[in-house]
């Protein structure tokens, strides 16, 4: 699968994207706000959008919105910090972050497009 991180914490989404291809999964990064507000413009596909709290929920509502509208076949998944919080960020699944990267892995596996 093609999977997208957005975050502004470099240190989780270099974590993450490693865990996530050493699963096997194809993973790009994005760390800052500007690019992942881009991000929903560019016209390859990606399965599953990885959006981290670290993220403004502004700018995380805009890009969900857009690949919404953009790429309607994406799955997203956010990762909110501690349990209990409730995002005011709409997306098809959420994971807490402190649960690790097997979590992480369970719910993408969850969300993964039927080929």
């Amino acid at each position: 699968m093609k999977i997208l991180i957005l975050t502004t914490d470099q240190e989780l989404a270099l974590l993450r994207q490693r865990a996530l291809e050493t699963a096997g999964h194809e993973v790009v990064a994005i760390m800052t706000e500007k690019e992942a507000l881009e991000a929903p413009d560019n016209p390859d596909r990606v399965d599953v959008i990885v959006v981290c709290h670290r993220l403004p929920d502004a700018t995380a509502r805009k890009v969900i919105r857009l690949f919404h509208e953009r790429h309607p076949e994406s799955k997203v998944v956010y990762i909110v910090h501690l349990y209990g919080e409730w995002p005011e960020v709409e997306a098809d699944r959420y994971v807490v972050g402190a649960d690790g990267p097997d979590a992480l892995l369970r719910v993408i596996s969850e969300v993964q497009p039927t080929i």
